[in-house]
């Protein structure tokens, strides 16, 4: 590329911009202090993440329980299923307590109430 070409191009650049740009006014600043007020607005980002996270989690546990189910169909009936759900919900509330009762001893201990 030759240097008139080059300066022709930025000669082009500059008049298409002046003719085409949104500037942002002190009085109406219109579209380009939206677009900059969204572009920074992050209000949204954490629950669309979570969101996002959470439809996740849902998929993958259906797929789980749609495994156990399609492996034990032929062994064990529908309350059965049910049963074995519920027992094992129970065994993880079970655990869940005993973990809370170690970490609440650890923090008892730091605190000196131990």
């Amino acid at each position: 590329m030759s240097d008139s070409q080059a300066l022709d191009a930025i000669h082009n650049w500059q008049q298409w911009f002046r003719e085409n740009r949104v500037v942002a006014e002190l009085d109406d600043p219109g579209e380009s202090k939206d677009s900059r007020e969204k572009m920074h607005d992050t209000s949204k980002a954490i629950s669309s993440l979570n969101e996002a996270v959470t439809a996740q989690a849902f998929e993958k546990a259906k797929e789980y329980f749609a495994d156990t189910m399609a492996e034990f169909w032929n062994e064990l009936t529908g309350p059965q299923l049910y049963k074995a759900f519920y027992a094992a919900a129970m065994e993880q509330l079970q655990y869940q307590e005993k973990e809370l009762k170690k970490a609440q001893s650890i923090v008892d201990m730091l605190h000196y109430k131990g």
